[in-house]
């Protein structure tokens, strides 16, 4: 299993933060968002990551994850065209080969404890493609699932005027390897974009394609708007205050046995003395 991250898009509804650096790299409480995305991979088990970004960027990654603990875990891919989010995955194509993969648009956080749980279980019973989906107050602003009872997903729609239901696509998704295929053969919209909905609507057709809800407990905020990065960060504040740290790519790695103590304290060792404490207490938890 693989783990695919997209990060390259232009973020307009966020400048002149974004003026600076991609949206992915702006700061969510006390580190950068990409983090969290990373740190959600690697508690599930995938350590080969694929991180899409644009050229501008790409520095900045190359730089974030230099240290030696990151070496054949993270892959850093450059979208030359930003040509829609089915293009983006095409450069990851190579990285993927056979494998089945998880995609995590990196603009989205998942603020709960078991997140990982879900993830994992999501899949161990994934047979085609499953979505990731959460209630939400304003619908429009999403891709918006229509499932049955069972799960299974009957139709989705982009940022609809008067929605079927509630439940809103969260920018991840688990695909078997069927989907790269579906990427190479589809056509540009006439949003002039390669449009990784129309790979959705082809599991759907072919009855493949099920939904994983969010639970309420889990807090989920797509950081598009200047006011959702504020409320983001305090979730997080919130919860690291009761359950450890949430986010941090070092410490999954390490209680994952993937790098050893020593390798474990010397990634840490330039960070504030606050967070590496706080690192230190969530071992503990």
């Amino acid at each position: 299993m693989k783990g695919i991250i997209l990060t390259a898009g232009n973020a307009t509804r966020l400048r002149p933060i974004t003026d600076c650096y991609g949206k992915v790299l702006v700061p969510i409480y006390d580190k950068p968002m990409i983090d969290y995305g990373v740190s959600l991979f690697l508690g599930v088990g995938i350590d080969e990551i694929a991180i899409v970004c644009n050229r501008r960027d790409y520095k900045t990654f190359k730089e974030l994850f230099s240290n030696k603990i990151y070496k054949g875990k993270i892959k850093l891919f450059v979208q030359k065209q930003a040509l829609g989010t089915a293009h983006a995955i095409k450069y990851a194509k190579k990285f993927v080969k056979d494998d089945d993969f998880v995609l995590l648009f990196g603009d989205n956080i998942f603020v709960m404890k078991d997140m990982s749980t879900l993830l994992k279980q999501a899949i161990s019973e994934n047979q085609g493609m499953t979505l990731f989906a959460k209630q939400v107050s304003d619908p429009q602003r999403f891709g918006v699932v229509e499932f049955d009872k069972d799960y299974k997903i009957i139709g989705i729609e982009e940022k609809p005027s008067q929605p079927k239901t509630n439940y809103a696509a969260v920018g991840l998704y688990v695909c078997d390897n069927a989907a790269m295929s579906a990427i190479e053969s589809m056509q540009i919209s006439p949003r002039g974009e390669y449009e990784f909905t129309d790979v959705i609507q082809d599991y759907v057709k072919n009855g493949k394609a099920k939904v994983c809800v969010l639970p309420d407990e889990c807090k989920y905020l797509d950081t598009g708007t200047f006011d959702s990065l504020l409320d983001c960060s305090v979730l997080v504040k919130e919860f690291e205050k009761e359950n450890g740290l949430l986010g941090c790519k070092e410490l999954e790695l390490y209680k994952s046995g993937k790098i050893t103590e020593q390798e474990f304290k010397e990634a840490i060792s330039h960070y504030a003395k606050d967070y590496k404490s706080r690192i230190e207490s969530s071992l503990k938890i």
